[in-house]
């Protein structure tokens, strides 16, 4: 296992990537609605992120005749500089928003999956509202300690670049589900760690069967997420977890991301399935 300062020393200080624009592609990285059928979901990336992230799991959703909702967290999508000036309520009134989009479509059922941050958003609105199923990707109800690091140093340590983007290209390289910063604002660390606390201290609120997805190569997510969740939404009907073997924390854009697109689709079809056999 690497140390603390291996897993940081590639972050380098970085104010030079605050107000560059990455040449997001401008499908992907943009928000997504399709009318569907009377089944609703929604899709949420992660910090620093687009749509692009999770449109896989939205195509396969879309593939089953579902409507669905993907949009874009505020801060995301424009510069580093624009996600350091959001906050953890306007992330929360978007996924809120979403919901009420799809209530307003007339959705008989709603789903809500999300990447990392976006999984722990997806919680939260489980927590508030009754959701017909969960699915949290790679979500840090627990980060890892590096992150955690980091989120303590962010005052003196404000802004980081990736390394796979120096030099002036993209993050992302040829992988257009990958589109996001070049680097992070660390700040916004303290707010996912905020929200994440409030995930943790309501679990049992959610009511709804779940999915976990979790990546056997995440850097960035504490194993012990799984188990604090499991332990805590004690009200829920079901818990699964699906681990794949050669992912990283972004799991929907890497090797595997037809495998976990396809299991996440899965997972809601069973429930849509469910939930017309009984009303029959």
């Amino acid at each position: 296992m690497p140390s603390i300062f291996e897993a940081l020393k590639d972050y380098l200080p970085d104010k030079s990537i605050l107000d560059q624009r990455p040449p997001f592609d401008e499908d992907l990285s943009k928000p997504l609605f399709h009318k569907g059928n009377a089944v609703g979901c929604i899709t949420l990336h992660g910090i620093g992120g687009t749509p692009a992230n999770i449109r896989i799991v939205a195509d396969a959703l879309i593939e089953k005749g579902y409507t669905v909702v993907s949009p874009v967290i505020p801060g995301h999508g424009e510069t580093v500089r624009a996600q350091n000036a959001s906050t953890g309520k306007q992330w929360l009134d978007e996924i809120r928003a979403a919901y009420q989009t799809l209530q307003n479509e007339g959705c008989e059922q709603i789903y809500a999956l999300g990447l990392s941050l976006g999984g722990i958003l997806c919680g939260l609105l489980a927590e508030e509202q009754h959701l017909d199923g969960l699915v949290l990707i790679c979500t840090p109800i627990k980060m890892k300690r590096y992150l955690r690091i980091a989120k303590a140093l962010s005052p003196i340590l404000p802004v980081v670049g990736y390394p796979e983007g120096r030099g002036g290209k993209p993050v992302w390289g040829d992988n257009l589900y990958a589109q996001m910063y070049g680097g992070l604002s660390t700040r916004k660390l303290v707010d996912l760690s905020r929200l994440a606390r409030t995930l943790k201290k309501n679990l049992a609120r959610i009511d709804c069967p779940t999915l976990l997805v979790a990546a056997a190569q995440d850097d960035k997510v504490d194993p012990a997420s799984i188990e604090i969740f499991c332990s805590g939404a004690i009200n829920a009907p079901s818990v699964d977890l699906s681990e794949f073997e050669h992912s990283p924390h972004g799991c929907t854009y890497g090797p595997e991301k037809e495998l976990v697109a396809a299991r996440c689709a899965e997972f809601v079809a069973s429930l849509v399935d469910k939930h017309t056999a009984a009303s029959v």
